[in-house]
Protein backbone atom coordinates (compact mmCIF):
# COMPACT_ATOMS: atom_id res chain seq x y z
CA UNK A 1 0.00 0.00 0.00
CA UNK A 2 1.41 3.33 -1.01
CA UNK A 3 -0.08 5.15 1.95
CA UNK A 4 2.14 8.45 0.91
CA UNK A 5 -0.11 8.81 -2.11
CA UNK A 6 -3.29 7.98 -0.24
CA UNK A 7 -2.92 10.11 2.83
CA UNK A 8 -0.37 12.91 2.29
CA UNK A 9 -2.05 16.18 1.25
CA UNK A 10 0.59 17.99 -0.79
CA UNK A 11 -0.55 21.51 -0.19
CA UNK A 12 -3.32 22.50 2.21
CA UNK A 13 -4.88 25.61 0.80
CA UNK A 14 -7.66 26.20 3.25
CA UNK A 15 -8.26 25.77 6.94
CA UNK A 16 -11.46 25.17 8.86
CA UNK A 17 -12.66 27.96 11.06
CA UNK A 18 -11.04 27.70 14.45
CA UNK A 19 -13.20 26.00 17.04
CA UNK A 20 -11.78 28.44 19.61
CA UNK A 21 -12.69 32.08 19.60
CA UNK A 22 -9.53 34.16 19.78
CA UNK A 23 -9.18 37.87 20.27
CA UNK A 24 -6.54 40.53 20.76
CA UNK A 25 -6.02 42.68 23.91
CA UNK A 26 -9.34 41.95 25.64
CA UNK A 27 -10.10 43.47 29.02
CA UNK A 28 -10.39 41.32 32.14
CA UNK A 29 -14.20 41.05 31.95
CA UNK A 30 -14.04 39.91 28.35
CA UNK A 31 -11.38 37.30 29.13
CA UNK A 32 -13.31 36.05 32.14
CA UNK A 33 -16.53 35.72 30.13
CA UNK A 34 -14.69 33.81 27.41
CA UNK A 35 -13.17 31.40 29.94
CA UNK A 36 -16.65 30.78 31.38
CA UNK A 37 -17.93 30.21 27.84
CA UNK A 38 -20.40 33.00 28.52
CA UNK A 39 -20.53 34.05 24.88
CA UNK A 40 -23.51 36.37 25.36
CA UNK A 41 -21.39 38.48 27.67
CA UNK A 42 -18.46 38.23 25.25
CA UNK A 43 -20.79 39.46 22.51
CA UNK A 44 -22.02 42.38 24.63
CA UNK A 45 -18.54 43.55 25.60
CA UNK A 46 -17.14 43.05 22.09
CA UNK A 47 -20.03 45.08 20.68
CA UNK A 48 -19.06 47.98 22.95
CA UNK A 49 -15.50 47.83 21.61
CA UNK A 50 -16.76 47.58 18.03
CA UNK A 51 -19.03 50.62 18.40
CA UNK A 52 -15.93 52.62 19.25
CA UNK A 53 -14.29 51.39 16.06
CA UNK A 54 -11.89 49.07 17.89
CA UNK A 55 -10.61 46.44 15.38
CA UNK A 56 -10.18 43.76 18.08
CA UNK A 57 -13.85 44.10 19.04
CA UNK A 58 -14.88 43.96 15.38
CA UNK A 59 -12.78 40.83 14.86
CA UNK A 60 -14.31 39.15 17.93
CA UNK A 61 -17.81 39.86 16.62
CA UNK A 62 -16.79 38.28 13.32
CA UNK A 63 -15.65 35.18 15.17
CA UNK A 64 -18.84 34.99 17.26
CA UNK A 65 -21.05 35.28 14.17
CA UNK A 66 -18.95 32.74 12.26
CA UNK A 67 -19.25 30.22 15.12
CA UNK A 68 -22.79 31.01 16.22
CA UNK A 69 -21.50 31.59 19.76
CA UNK A 70 -23.65 33.94 21.84
CA UNK A 71 -25.50 34.95 18.69
CA UNK A 72 -27.20 33.23 15.77
CA UNK A 73 -24.65 32.01 13.25
CA UNK A 74 -24.42 34.27 10.23
CA UNK A 75 -21.37 33.98 8.00
CA UNK A 76 -22.28 37.01 5.90
CA UNK A 77 -22.45 39.23 9.00
CA UNK A 78 -19.22 37.65 10.24
CA UNK A 79 -17.59 38.67 6.98
CA UNK A 80 -18.76 42.24 7.35
CA UNK A 81 -17.16 42.53 10.79
CA UNK A 82 -13.97 40.91 9.53
CA UNK A 83 -13.84 43.50 6.73
CA UNK A 84 -14.11 46.36 9.21
CA UNK A 85 -11.29 44.95 11.34
CA UNK A 86 -9.16 43.99 8.32
CA UNK A 87 -9.45 47.53 6.95
CA UNK A 88 -7.72 48.62 10.16
CA UNK A 89 -4.87 46.13 9.57
CA UNK A 90 -6.00 43.54 12.13
CA UNK A 91 -3.97 40.45 11.04
CA UNK A 92 -6.36 37.81 12.40
CA UNK A 93 -9.26 39.49 10.62
CA UNK A 94 -7.27 39.67 7.39
CA UNK A 95 -6.60 35.96 7.57
CA UNK A 96 -10.23 35.14 8.47
CA UNK A 97 -11.44 37.25 5.55
CA UNK A 98 -8.99 35.54 3.21
CA UNK A 99 -10.29 32.19 4.40
CA UNK A 100 -13.85 33.21 3.62
CA UNK A 101 -12.94 34.13 0.05
CA UNK A 102 -10.91 30.95 -0.27
CA UNK A 103 -13.73 28.66 0.86
CA UNK A 104 -16.71 30.63 -0.39
CA UNK A 105 -18.22 30.66 3.10
CA UNK A 106 -19.57 34.08 3.98
CA UNK A 107 -18.27 35.59 0.75
CA UNK A 108 -18.29 34.69 -2.91
CA UNK A 109 -15.40 32.35 -3.59
CA UNK A 110 -12.49 34.24 -5.07
CA UNK A 111 -9.03 32.77 -4.67
CA UNK A 112 -7.27 35.85 -5.97
CA UNK A 113 -8.97 38.06 -3.36
CA UNK A 114 -8.26 35.43 -0.70
CA UNK A 115 -4.61 35.59 -1.68
CA UNK A 116 -4.56 39.37 -1.33
CA UNK A 117 -5.88 39.19 2.23
CA UNK A 118 -3.48 36.39 3.11
CA UNK A 119 -0.69 38.58 1.74
CA UNK A 120 -1.73 41.48 4.00
CA UNK A 121 -1.91 39.21 7.04
CA UNK A 122 1.38 37.54 6.17
CA UNK A 123 3.03 40.96 5.96
CA UNK A 124 2.12 41.32 9.64
CA UNK A 125 3.71 37.96 10.44
CA UNK A 126 0.50 35.95 10.80
CA UNK A 127 1.95 32.39 10.57
CA UNK A 128 -1.14 30.65 9.17
CA UNK A 129 -1.55 33.37 6.56
CA UNK A 130 2.09 32.90 5.59
CA UNK A 131 1.48 29.19 5.14
CA UNK A 132 -1.77 29.71 3.23
CA UNK A 133 -0.13 32.23 0.93
CA UNK A 134 2.82 29.89 0.47
CA UNK A 135 0.43 27.12 -0.52
CA UNK A 136 -1.16 29.39 -3.10
CA UNK A 137 2.22 30.19 -4.63
CA UNK A 138 3.14 26.51 -4.50
CA UNK A 139 0.05 25.42 -6.40
CA UNK A 140 -0.59 28.50 -8.54
CA UNK A 141 -4.12 28.77 -7.15
CA UNK A 142 -5.05 32.30 -6.13
CA UNK A 143 -1.52 33.54 -6.79
CA UNK A 144 1.16 33.22 -9.44
CA UNK A 145 3.05 29.96 -9.02
CA UNK A 146 6.37 30.74 -7.38
CA UNK A 147 8.03 27.81 -5.61
CA UNK A 148 10.91 29.85 -4.21
CA UNK A 149 8.52 32.33 -2.64
CA UNK A 150 6.38 29.46 -1.33
CA UNK A 151 9.48 27.95 0.27
CA UNK A 152 10.35 31.28 1.91
CA UNK A 153 6.84 31.68 3.30
CA UNK A 154 6.79 28.12 4.62
CA UNK A 155 10.16 28.74 6.28
CA UNK A 156 8.82 31.85 8.05
CA UNK A 157 5.64 30.03 9.14
CA UNK A 158 7.72 27.09 10.37
CA UNK A 159 9.93 29.46 12.37
CA UNK A 160 6.73 30.67 14.05
CA UNK A 161 5.98 27.06 15.04
CA UNK A 162 3.20 26.16 12.59
CA UNK A 163 3.03 22.35 12.19
CA UNK A 164 1.40 22.57 8.74
CA UNK A 165 4.42 24.56 7.60
CA UNK A 166 6.70 21.78 8.84
CA UNK A 167 4.85 19.41 6.53
CA UNK A 168 5.02 21.89 3.67
CA UNK A 169 8.79 22.22 4.05
CA UNK A 170 9.12 18.43 4.15
CA UNK A 171 7.33 18.19 0.83
CA UNK A 172 9.40 20.93 -0.77
CA UNK A 173 12.69 19.39 0.35
CA UNK A 174 11.55 15.96 -0.85
CA UNK A 175 10.44 17.24 -4.25
CA UNK A 176 13.16 19.84 -4.66
CA UNK A 177 10.53 22.56 -5.02
CA UNK A 178 11.86 26.04 -4.31
CA UNK A 179 15.00 24.58 -2.75
CA UNK A 180 17.60 21.89 -3.34
CA UNK A 181 16.24 18.37 -2.99
CA UNK A 182 17.28 16.85 0.34
CA UNK A 183 15.50 13.75 1.62
CA UNK A 184 17.23 13.83 5.00
CA UNK A 185 16.02 17.37 5.64
CA UNK A 186 12.56 16.44 4.33
CA UNK A 187 12.29 13.64 6.89
CA UNK A 188 13.47 16.05 9.61
CA UNK A 189 10.55 18.38 8.85
CA UNK A 190 8.09 15.53 8.43
CA UNK A 191 9.04 14.21 11.86
CA UNK A 192 8.57 17.66 13.39
CA UNK A 193 5.07 17.80 11.86
CA UNK A 194 4.25 14.27 13.01
CA UNK A 195 5.43 14.99 16.54
CA UNK A 196 3.10 18.00 16.60
CA UNK A 197 0.11 15.78 15.80
CA UNK A 198 -0.29 16.03 12.01
CA UNK A 199 -2.05 12.70 11.47
CA UNK A 200 -1.52 12.21 7.75
CA UNK A 201 2.23 12.75 8.19
CA UNK A 202 2.29 10.29 11.09
CA UNK A 203 0.70 7.64 8.87
CA UNK A 204 2.99 8.47 5.96
CA UNK A 205 6.10 8.20 8.12
CA UNK A 206 4.90 4.95 9.67
CA UNK A 207 4.55 3.44 6.20
CA UNK A 208 7.92 4.79 5.05
CA UNK A 209 9.81 3.46 8.06
CA UNK A 210 7.97 0.14 7.75
CA UNK A 211 8.90 -0.41 4.09
CA UNK A 212 12.09 1.66 3.92
CA UNK A 213 10.67 4.09 1.37
CA UNK A 214 13.04 7.05 1.16
CA UNK A 215 14.43 6.22 4.59
CA UNK A 216 16.30 3.40 6.28
CA UNK A 217 13.87 0.82 7.64
CA UNK A 218 13.08 1.41 11.28
CA UNK A 219 10.30 -0.78 12.64
CA UNK A 220 10.33 0.91 16.04
CA UNK A 221 9.68 4.31 14.48
CA UNK A 222 7.07 2.81 12.17
CA UNK A 223 5.17 1.45 15.14
CA UNK A 224 5.59 4.63 17.22
CA UNK A 225 4.17 6.87 14.51
CA UNK A 226 1.30 4.48 13.87
CA UNK A 227 0.44 4.54 17.58
CA UNK A 228 0.50 8.36 17.54
CA UNK A 229 -2.04 8.33 14.70
CA UNK A 230 -4.20 5.56 16.17
CA UNK A 231 -6.68 7.90 17.86
CA UNK A 232 -7.57 9.36 14.46
CA UNK A 233 -9.35 6.11 13.58
CA UNK A 234 -8.03 6.37 10.02
CA UNK A 235 -8.26 2.97 8.29
CA UNK A 236 -4.71 3.31 6.98
CA UNK A 237 -3.20 3.41 10.46
CA UNK A 238 -5.22 0.39 11.57
CA UNK A 239 -3.96 -1.50 8.52
CA UNK A 240 -0.36 -0.68 9.39
CA UNK A 241 -0.86 -1.62 13.03
CA UNK A 242 -2.46 -4.89 11.92
CA UNK A 243 0.60 -5.72 9.84
CA UNK A 244 3.03 -4.84 12.61
CA UNK A 245 1.18 -6.75 15.33
CA UNK A 246 0.85 -9.76 13.03
CA UNK A 247 4.56 -9.88 12.19
CA UNK A 248 6.07 -8.51 15.39
CA UNK A 249 7.54 -5.45 13.69
CA UNK A 250 8.43 -2.68 16.15
CA UNK A 251 6.37 -4.43 18.79
CA UNK A 252 5.68 -7.91 20.13
CA UNK A 253 3.53 -10.20 18.03
CA UNK A 254 -0.08 -9.94 19.09
CA UNK A 255 -2.48 -11.94 16.89
CA UNK A 256 -5.52 -10.58 18.71
CA UNK A 257 -4.57 -6.93 18.12
CA UNK A 258 -3.45 -7.78 14.58
CA UNK A 259 -6.88 -9.14 13.73
CA UNK A 260 -8.71 -6.38 15.62
CA UNK A 261 -6.89 -3.60 13.75
CA UNK A 262 -7.13 -5.33 10.37
CA UNK A 263 -10.88 -5.85 10.85
CA UNK A 264 -11.35 -2.15 11.63
CA UNK A 265 -9.40 -1.23 8.48
CA UNK A 266 -11.40 -3.69 6.35
CA UNK A 267 -14.74 -2.52 7.75
CA UNK A 268 -13.72 1.02 6.80
CA UNK A 269 -13.11 -0.18 3.24
CA UNK A 270 -9.31 -0.24 3.30
CA UNK A 271 -8.88 -2.52 0.28
CA UNK A 272 -5.47 -4.07 1.11
CA UNK A 273 -6.95 -5.06 4.48
CA UNK A 274 -9.51 -7.27 2.68
CA UNK A 275 -6.73 -9.58 1.55
CA UNK A 276 -4.96 -9.57 4.92
CA UNK A 277 -8.18 -10.38 6.73
CA UNK A 278 -8.80 -13.30 4.39
CA UNK A 279 -5.29 -14.58 5.15
CA UNK A 280 -5.96 -14.29 8.89
CA UNK A 281 -9.13 -16.37 8.60
CA UNK A 282 -7.23 -19.00 6.58
CA UNK A 283 -4.37 -19.21 9.08
CA UNK A 284 -6.45 -18.71 12.21
CA UNK A 285 -4.36 -15.69 13.17
CA UNK A 286 -6.09 -13.84 16.00
CA UNK A 287 -9.36 -15.50 15.07
CA UNK A 288 -10.73 -19.01 14.66
CA UNK A 289 -9.99 -20.53 11.26
CA UNK A 290 -12.89 -20.00 8.92
CA UNK A 291 -12.43 -20.80 5.20
CA UNK A 292 -15.88 -19.42 4.40
CA UNK A 293 -15.05 -15.96 5.81
CA UNK A 294 -11.60 -16.17 4.20
CA UNK A 295 -13.21 -16.85 0.82
CA UNK A 296 -15.55 -13.86 1.18
CA UNK A 297 -12.75 -11.45 2.10
CA UNK A 298 -10.52 -12.76 -0.68
CA UNK A 299 -13.42 -12.27 -3.08
CA UNK A 300 -13.86 -8.64 -1.98
CA UNK A 301 -10.12 -8.03 -2.49
CA UNK A 302 -10.05 -9.93 -5.80
CA UNK A 303 -12.88 -7.82 -7.16
CA UNK A 304 -10.73 -4.77 -6.32
CA UNK A 305 -7.90 -6.21 -8.44
CA UNK A 306 -5.57 -7.41 -5.67
CA UNK A 307 -3.49 -10.12 -7.46
CA UNK A 308 -2.73 -12.22 -4.35
CA UNK A 309 -6.43 -12.31 -3.51
CA UNK A 310 -7.28 -13.35 -7.07
CA UNK A 311 -4.71 -16.15 -6.82
CA UNK A 312 -6.07 -17.39 -3.49
CA UNK A 313 -9.64 -17.17 -4.72
CA UNK A 314 -8.69 -19.29 -7.71
CA UNK A 315 -7.10 -21.89 -5.42
CA UNK A 316 -10.17 -22.00 -3.18
CA UNK A 317 -12.43 -22.60 -6.19
CA UNK A 318 -9.98 -25.25 -7.38
CA UNK A 319 -9.92 -27.08 -4.04
CA UNK A 320 -13.50 -26.40 -2.96
CA UNK A 321 -12.30 -24.68 0.17
CA UNK A 322 -14.73 -22.19 1.70
CA UNK A 323 -16.90 -22.60 -1.39
CA UNK A 324 -17.98 -25.26 -3.88
CA UNK A 325 -15.41 -26.53 -6.36
CA UNK A 326 -15.64 -24.64 -9.59
CA UNK A 327 -12.80 -25.30 -12.10
CA UNK A 328 -14.09 -22.65 -14.48
CA UNK A 329 -14.02 -19.89 -11.84
CA UNK A 330 -10.64 -21.18 -10.63
CA UNK A 331 -9.22 -20.75 -14.13
CA UNK A 332 -10.77 -17.30 -14.56
CA UNK A 333 -9.33 -15.90 -11.32
CA UNK A 334 -5.92 -17.49 -11.77
CA UNK A 335 -5.81 -16.02 -15.27
CA UNK A 336 -6.36 -12.55 -13.84
CA UNK A 337 -3.56 -12.82 -11.28
CA UNK A 338 -1.23 -14.49 -13.81
CA UNK A 339 -1.77 -11.68 -16.30
CA UNK A 340 -0.86 -9.22 -13.53
CA UNK A 341 2.52 -10.95 -13.26
CA UNK A 342 2.09 -13.16 -10.18
CA UNK A 343 4.60 -16.01 -10.71
CA UNK A 344 2.70 -18.62 -8.66
CA UNK A 345 -0.43 -17.98 -10.76
CA UNK A 346 1.54 -18.27 -14.00
CA UNK A 347 2.79 -21.69 -12.93
CA UNK A 348 -0.66 -22.93 -11.87
CA UNK A 349 -2.18 -21.65 -15.08
CA UNK A 350 0.32 -23.83 -16.95
CA UNK A 351 -0.89 -26.83 -14.92
CA UNK A 352 -4.52 -26.06 -15.72
CA UNK A 353 -3.77 -25.93 -19.44
CA UNK A 354 -1.84 -29.24 -19.25
CA UNK A 355 -4.63 -31.04 -17.38
CA UNK A 356 -7.56 -29.28 -19.05
CA UNK A 357 -9.02 -28.04 -15.78
CA UNK A 358 -11.47 -25.18 -16.25
CA UNK A 359 -10.23 -24.82 -19.83
CA UNK A 360 -9.59 -27.02 -22.84
CA UNK A 361 -6.15 -28.70 -22.84
CA UNK A 362 -3.58 -26.61 -24.64
CA UNK A 363 0.06 -27.63 -24.35
CA UNK A 364 1.25 -24.60 -26.26
CA UNK A 365 -0.40 -22.25 -23.76
CA UNK A 366 0.83 -24.40 -20.86
CA UNK A 367 4.43 -24.12 -22.07
CA UNK A 368 4.10 -20.36 -22.56
CA UNK A 369 2.93 -19.90 -18.96
CA UNK A 370 5.55 -22.29 -17.59
CA UNK A 371 8.21 -20.24 -19.38
CA UNK A 372 6.92 -16.99 -17.85
CA UNK A 373 6.87 -18.53 -14.37
CA UNK A 374 10.34 -20.02 -14.93
CA UNK A 375 11.67 -16.61 -15.97
CA UNK A 376 10.28 -15.28 -12.68
CA UNK A 377 12.29 -17.95 -10.85
CA UNK A 378 9.63 -20.52 -9.88
CA UNK A 379 11.60 -23.81 -9.45
CA UNK A 380 8.74 -26.16 -10.37
CA UNK A 381 8.05 -24.08 -13.49
CA UNK A 382 11.68 -24.52 -14.55
CA UNK A 383 11.27 -28.28 -14.12
CA UNK A 384 7.95 -28.21 -16.01
CA UNK A 385 9.54 -26.53 -19.05
CA UNK A 386 12.07 -29.38 -19.08
CA UNK A 387 9.28 -31.94 -18.80
CA UNK A 388 7.48 -30.38 -21.77
CA UNK A 389 10.65 -30.71 -23.87
CA UNK A 390 11.20 -34.27 -22.64
CA UNK A 391 7.67 -35.32 -23.61
CA UNK A 392 7.25 -33.16 -26.69
CA UNK A 393 4.25 -31.33 -25.24
CA UNK A 394 3.63 -27.98 -26.91
CA UNK A 395 7.07 -28.15 -28.54
CA UNK A 396 9.16 -30.58 -30.56
CA UNK A 397 10.71 -33.27 -28.32
CA UNK A 398 14.26 -32.20 -27.48
CA UNK A 399 16.14 -34.10 -24.77
CA UNK A 400 19.09 -31.73 -24.92
CA UNK A 401 16.86 -28.81 -24.04
CA UNK A 402 15.10 -30.96 -21.46
CA UNK A 403 18.44 -31.68 -19.77
CA UNK A 404 19.30 -27.95 -19.69
CA UNK A 405 16.05 -27.14 -17.91
CA UNK A 406 16.28 -30.13 -15.55
CA UNK A 407 19.78 -29.06 -14.54
CA UNK A 408 18.51 -25.55 -13.77
CA UNK A 409 15.70 -27.00 -11.67
CA UNK A 410 18.05 -29.42 -9.90
CA UNK A 411 20.16 -26.46 -8.81
CA UNK A 412 16.96 -25.12 -7.25
CA UNK A 413 16.65 -28.41 -5.31
CA UNK A 414 13.62 -29.77 -7.19
CA UNK A 415 13.62 -33.54 -6.41
CA UNK A 416 11.72 -34.44 -9.62
CA UNK A 417 14.39 -32.68 -11.69
CA UNK A 418 17.16 -34.68 -10.06
CA UNK A 419 15.31 -37.94 -10.79
CA UNK A 420 14.72 -36.86 -14.39
CA UNK A 421 18.44 -36.25 -14.83
CA UNK A 422 19.19 -39.68 -13.37
CA UNK A 423 16.85 -41.30 -15.89
CA UNK A 424 18.43 -39.40 -18.76
CA UNK A 425 21.91 -40.42 -17.58
CA UNK A 426 20.85 -44.04 -17.21
CA UNK A 427 19.46 -44.03 -20.73
CA UNK A 428 22.66 -42.41 -22.00
CA UNK A 429 20.79 -39.37 -23.33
Amino acid sequence: MNISKKFLVLFTLFFLFSSNITFADPNADLRSAYQRKDYRTVFRIASEFAKKGDPAGEYILGELYSQGAGVKKNLWTAGQWYKKAAAKNHPLAMYALGLMYATGQGAKKNLWTAGQWYKKAAAQNHPIAMYALGSMHATGQGAKKNLKLAFQLYTKAAAAGLPDAYRGLGIMYEKGHGTKKNMGTAIYWYEKAANKGITDVQIMLSERFLYGTGVKRNFNKAFQYAKKAEKSGHPGVHYLLGLMYANGLGTKKNPYLAFKNMKIAADKKMIPAYYSLGAMYIKGLGVKKNPYHAFNWFKKAAEKNIPLAQHNLGLMYLEGRGTKKNPYHAFQWLSKSAKKGLPASMFLLGDLYVDGIGIKKNYGQALAWYRKAAKAGVPLAIYSVGAMYANGYGVKRDLRQARIWFEKAAKKNVPAAKKALQRLNAAGK
